[in-house]
This record gives C-alpha cells, structure tokens and sequence, in this order.
C-alpha cells in the first residue's frame, strides 16, 4: 500500500527526522532484529570480488554497529560506508568510532536511485525498502545491475495484523527509552514530553511501514525485468513473532 510517511517529506523538519531515526536506531542496537541474517549477509559478502559495502537510506547507523561484529565472527571483515539522502551525521559517527573504522559514513546526501560511482561495494539496505514505490523500488534495483554490484535488502517489518499491534506501543517506548538515546538532544526531549511531534511521527510511520512492506513474492515481481541477476526473496524467521524479509541479487 503507497502510503505517506512523515520521515520521507520534505518537509519534515530535520529535528524530527533525526528524533524518529535516532530512536530506530537505539531499537535496532537494543534488539538486534538483523542477527539472524547475518550467516546469508556473510555469504553474499563474502563471495564478492571486494569485502566493501555501501549501505543506502542507513538513517543513524542502522544495524551495522553489531553486524560488522556479527560479520567478523564469521570470518568476513567488511569494510561498510553508511549513507543516507538525509544524512544523520552525529549517529553515524558514533557508530564509526564504536566499530574502529570498519563502518565509516558519507556526508553527503546519496539518491539510491542514482548511487555516485564513487561508492563502490555490495549494496545493502535495511528497514528501508519499503519507502520506495515499484517504479522507484525498480530504479533503486536497475541502478544497482548498471553497476553490476551485489545488493541485498532486508525488512524487519512485515505487512500483517500481528506486526502492526507491535507498532501500536511504539509511542511507549519512545517515551521510556528517549532518555537513554545518545547522543543527548535537549530538542529531542522538548519534541518528545513536551510537544510529543516524535512519539506521534513514529507510531504513524510504523504503521504506515508495516502497510507498504513487499511480500517475497512482490519483491521477485520487481525483478522481472533486469536480466543478468540471480535473485533470490524469502522470510528468516527473527528472535520475536516478526520475520525478516530479504531481497538477494547476485550478477551471473
């Protein structure tokens, strides 16, 4: 379903972008929802010409903070660039520092749709593709096939009933967990207990989220039309009732 999500406008103000994708990010770090995937992540990685990675639409960090690690276990040492169109640049070098360089961020705002040459690697995006319509979902997919690069795509959100009564005790959360996040904003916790815009924003777009989430079989459907890949869409059952949804392209 091609629904509005207030992150995605323009018009969004950037304190309350930066509020909705700091507290996504502190969940993604608390939770760790991507664990699971990282055996596929691994091998997708690891079978490519180059260990780089370009991470697209990575809000503040995403998942990369325990994936690297996650990755290095299993005896692939990425070398990982976040990126973002509207780049959260606090976070994301919070999670260079953490990782010792292995995950570093491109301050510049990158179109996923038009990813600049210079941004060489396996393409990964999590909790992301489901911003994008079929034709710009196709784009972001063309795009990577022009390069002939890898690219995998992964959702921990999921078009159902049980995914979206989660979502509805996200404003909780965000308001228990706000003090916790770093790095500390006084304007995220005046846009939070005082005019709660955040709380609100994020229990609108993760509903909206879950509703625009593709199926596996929606995903392959994107695909049709771009010869010289192996794709590959399934379901990694998660830790809890929600399972990851990934997208796998290979050049052949």
């Amino acid at each position: 379903m091609q629904l509005m999500e207030i992150e995605d406008q323009s018009w969004c103000p950037t304190v309350i972008r930066d509020g909705i994708t700091d507290y996504l990010q502190f969940t993604i770090n608390a939770t760790r929802p991507y664990a699971p995937i990282a055996p596929r992540l691994a091998s997708v990685i690891g079978e490519a010409e180059s260990r780089e990675v370009v991470d697209l639409c990575s809000g503040a960090g995403g998942p990369w903070m325990s994936l690297s690690t996650l990755l290095a276990a299993l005896g692939v040492h990425a070398s990982v660039t976040l990126s973002d169109r509207y780049p959260n640049v606090a976070p994301m070098a919070r999670v260079r520092e953490v990782s010792g360089g292995a995950v570093r961020y491109h301050a510049d705002p990158v179109d996923a749709t038009r990813v600049p040459t210079g941004l060489r690697g396996t393409r990964t995006m999590f909790s992301a593709f489901h911003h994008f319509d079929p034709e710009t979902a196709r784009a972001v997919l063309r795009d990577a096939a022009a390069a002939r690069t890898r690219i995998a795509v992964f959702e921990a959100t999921h078009r159902s009933m049980a995914t979206i009564l989660v979502t509805l005790l996200a404003p909780i959360a965000v308001l228990v967990l706000t003090p916790a996040i770093r790095p500390f904003r006084w304007s995220r916790l005046f846009w939070t207990y005082l005019v709660p815009a955040i709380p609100i924003a994020v229990l609108f777009d993760g509903i909206v989220s879950c509703l625009r989430t593709y199926t596996p079989d929606e995903l392959l459907a994107l695909t049709e039309d771009i010869d010289g890949y192996r794709w590959e869409a399934g379901e990694t059952r998660a830790r809890g009732p929600i399972p990851v949804t990934y997208l796998v392209g290979i050049p052949t």
